[in-house]
Parts: structure tokens; sequence; C-alpha cells
């Protein structure tokens, strides 16, 4: 292909009284041109996706209209909360809760804690699932032992049969048509004269675990070696497996926050104790086995429709593609490679253009995507690096309090065409474009995913400032791709997309550059 075939030339009006790329201010840019450049963009299956360097975890089923049934199950591990633990003599277990947070919002406030009422955040879909917990003899470890256990082990979404293989016994909890709920729950606390304090707490996954269970398991092991410090005890009660299973009633996803404090295992008991006067009394007690704190990762089960893996294993890395499928979590992703054709990169390099903007727009192929399950946000980021782009880094509308139009210039939330011909993301790259134009940076792959938060893919300091990407590894998958942002493992959602290669121009993907020359 020449490179006079591969660029469209147009001169636009410009309703602006300036445009801004960095810092570089120009008023009255009277002389913008845009130029249509071709990609070459093409889809990816993610098989393995690295699962235990998250905060927040799935658990339940969705079915996506496009990409099918995917089910999030949880494996984790538990630990003391003290080491070598003494309860005192002749020690009763009453009761064991497990209590792990959901994301919540309180909507209305009382002065009656009793009336306090939650919005559950980060629940997907209407249905139930059906739930058990297992206790397993997977062993989770921190250290790597293939890498001399110098780097940190890393578990994967697709590991669930493995741990399964390791099962121990009949489940602890089993509760078919499970649904979360936005109920408080309450829970009572001793104040300084003695009497209970009643404690409205937000919304969790509350059950009762069973006290023979825990008995045996914990109680009757006090004192000896098992208990004596945390490694000895991970190595002795390996972990929990919360299994979700859909039962045919809906989609239902639910994120859980296992980083909270209160995400763990309360032992209830009580236990004779010598009191001040010498005399033995029966007091209560309790005890907590931390979930949070612990090594812990999802894992995914379901398979693409068989047509929609052939299409997306048939796409040429040459050409490119009629249609991009985006699907997130262990589903697909888009590499984007700007400037296939070298010639026309070089021209454009000897024209010493200023970049007014530089934008991708990827509209939604609405022949074949859904309206259930469709992502708000697009993510674009260096592929071979692992790391952001210029233009996430740059973005003043970062907005730490809002992220659902937070960083909205670099990436446009999904939007209705004027005309109403179609929905689309647009993506705004001016800086890449331009440090790759006239900085002679690499003109590196993109990759592009879904995100539900478009600001949890980035450490930031107290200041603000960017200290690294969030990214997890990738096994079994191309070998282009070796980390994809974690955020996209906290989305169930997804799309299909007009690729460069599609029939519709008006929706094909290119490269937009708008610029001046000066020349």
């Amino acid at each position: 292909m020449t490179a006079v075939a591969a660029v469209v030339f147009a001169f636009v009006a410009c309703d602006e009284d300036f445009t801004e790329i960095g810092g570089e201010i120009i008023n009255n840019p009277s002389n913008v041109e845009l130029r249509e450049v071709e990609v070459n963009a093409y889809s990816q299956k993610l098989n393995s996706l690295q699962t235990n360097n998250l905060d927040n975890y799935f658990l339940g089923s969705v079915n996506h209209p496009v990409y099918g049934e995917s089910t999030a199950s949880i494996v984790t591990q538990v630990g003391l909360s003290a080491p070598d633990p003494d309860f005192g003599e002749n020690v009763q277990l009453d009761s064991v809760v497990m209590t792990i947070p959901y994301y919540s919002t309180e909507v209305q406030s009382s002065n009656n804690e009793s009336e306090i009422e939650y919005k559950l955040d980060s629940v997907y879909g209407d249905g139930s699932l059906n739930l058990k917990i297992y206790e397993t003899g997977f062993f989770l470890s921190d250290l790597d032992p293939d890498a001399n256990f110098e780097q940190s082990q890393k578990y994967y979404s697709d590991q669930q049969d493995l741990v399964e293989q390791n099962i121990l016994g009949a489940p602890l909890y089993t509760e078919n048509n499970f649904e979360p709920s936005n109920e408080a729950y309450f829970s009572y606390e001793l104040n300084n004269v003695g009497d209970n304090d009643t404690i409205t707490n937000a919304p969790a996954l509350r059950v009762q675990l069973p006290v023979d269970f825990f008995e045996e398991k914990f109680i009757n092991k006090i004192g000896s070696d098992d208990l004596r410090d945390n490694n000895s005890f991970k190595n002795y009660f390996r972990s929990l497996l919360f299994k979700a299973e859909p039962n045919g009633t809906g989609n239902r996803q639910v994120l859980l926050n296992l980083s909270s404090q209160d995400a763990k295992i309360s032992l209830y008991y009580t236990s004779e104790v010598e009191g001040n006067d010498g005399e033995i009394e029966r007091v209560r007690g309790s005890y907590a086995l931390n979930i949070f704190g612990n090594n812990r990762f999802n894992t995914y089960t379901g398979e693409f429709p068989a047509d929609i893996l052939q299409n997306i294993e048939s796409q040429s890395t040459e050409t490119g593609a009629e249609n991009l499928y985006l699907k997130a979590q262990e589903g697909s992703m888009a590499v984007i490679e700007l400037f296939p054709d070298p010639e026309v990169l070089e021209n454009l390099k000897e024209e010493d253009l200023l970049v007014n903007e530089a934008d991708l727009t990827f509209y939604i192929n609405e022949d074949l995507a859904a309206d259930e399950l469709q992502p708000r946000r697009l993510y674009l980021y260096d592929l071979k690096n692992n790391t952001i782009i210029a233009d996430y880094a740059l973005d003043g509308t970062y907005s730490p309090s809002f992220p659902e139009v937070s960083l909205s210039n670099f990436s446009q939330p999904l939007k209705v065409a004027e005309d109403e011909s179609g929905s689309f993301y647009k993506l705004r790259i001016t800086n890449h474009v331009s440090n790759i134009i006239n900085e002679d940076a690499e003109n590196v792959r993109l990759g592009l995913v879904v995100v539900a938060n478009i600001n949890s893919l980035v450490v930031r300091n107290q200041q603000g400032a960017i200290a690294g990407a969030i990214m997890s590894s990738t096994r079994e998958s191309s070998p282009v791709i070796e980390q994809v942002p974690s955020g996209t493992l906290l989305s169930p959602y997804g799309t299909v997309l007009h690729g460069n290669l599609s029939a519709d121009d008006e929706k094909r993907l290119k490269l937009k550059i708008y610029y001046t020359n000066f020349n």
C-alpha cells in the first residue's frame, strides 16, 4: 500500500479559540487540518490472567449475551490474628461467623441506627447463585519455588480444577439461590460500664460456619505447633474455596472487599478463668481468623461460544479485522498498531507538524453487540512496556472522587452520536502521537481493554502523582501480551467494535490527526 492511499487529507473548521498539547497553547489556529491514517487492529483471547494481586474479588456468574457464561470463585488463605492463642480452661465454642463486606453506600441516614439504609455497589445482575464453601489442601505460597523463592508467587484465573482436586471433605457451608443483601447487620460491644452497645455495620456476606468443624480444627489444637505462628497455621489450614455455581435464575456477580479488616472468621467462645477474688468464673471471648491480609485469587470457569472464539482466532495480525471483540475478566482484548505503513510515518515526520489532537474513535457494532453488560469506559496502554501512555498521565480532568467522569479527555465515556447513527468511545492520544512524529518516540503496539474504574489502573502518591501502573501477568495467551491492566479484572462487561476492516466506512477504525503546519 502506498503512502498516498493510506492517508486521507481534509481541512476542518475550528470552533475553539485555542488548542493545547501538553503545556503549549496555540492561539486561534485558523489552519487546522485533518488526516485520517490507517491503523491495524485485531482481537486476542486472554486465557489465563494473574488474579492474586487485587484488593477486590468477584463471586458469582454472568451469562453475557455475546460472550457466554463465566463464573467467578475465590480461593483464600486465613491467618491467625495473634500467634499461639490461649483461651483459658474448658473452652466451649459457641458459634463461628464469617464476615466479608460488600461495597455499599449509605443512602438514608437516621438518628436511629437501625433505620440506616444502604445501596450495594459493584453488584451485577438481578438473579441468584449457588454458593459452597470448602476447606482445601491447596497451599498458597508467598514466594515462587520455580524462581528460587526470590519472586512473589503468581496465581491464575484458570486454576480452579487444580484447587478442586484438593478439596477436603464436604462443604462447610451451602446456600442455594444466594443473593447479596443490602441490609445492615448488628454487632455488640461492651462499653466502659459493662453494658452491651449495639453497633450498626454496613452490609456484608455473613454466614455461620459449623462449630464442630472449628472445634476439631482449631480449639482442639490450642497449644500445638500448628497454631504456634502463621507460617505453621497456613501450612496446617491451607485455604478455603468459595465456589459459585450458576442456577439458571439470571446474572449475579458481586465484588467482595477482601482487603477490609472486617473480612474474617470470628470464633465466639466461653472459657474458665480465675477472677480477682480467686474464684473460677466463666467468661465470654472471641478470636479472629483473618481473611484480609492473606493470599487469595479469583478463578473463572466458562468458555466463549464457538463462533465468537473462531472469529477471534481467525483474525489476521498482519491486516487487522472487521470487528474487535472486547470482554473483561478472563476474556479478550484488542491490539492496536499505529502507522502500520512505515512510509506514512516517515512522511509525517518530515513535515514538522504541530499535532493539535489525535484520536481513535471506536464505534460499537450494534448488529453484534448487546445492550446488556455494555462497558462505559475503554482504556489504551503501552503494550510493549506494560504501562500508561502520556495522555493518561497528562489528563487534567483526573478526579479521585468521581471516577465515572475522571480522565475523560483521554478516555471519553460511551457516547451516542449527535445524529444517532451509533454509539462510540473516543480515546485521545495526542501526546502519544506527537511524541512518535516529533520526538522520535518508539511506535509501540497499544492494548485496548474494558475497565470499570479508569482511576484504578495506577498507584498514586499522596500528592496524586502516578507512581506506577497496576498490571497482571498473562500466560497461555499471545506472546505479544505479557501483562494486562489489573483493572480489567474488575468488570464483567464486554462489547464488539468496528475494526479497521469494517464494511461501514463511517465507523471504520482510523487514526484522526488534527494538526497545524506552519511550513
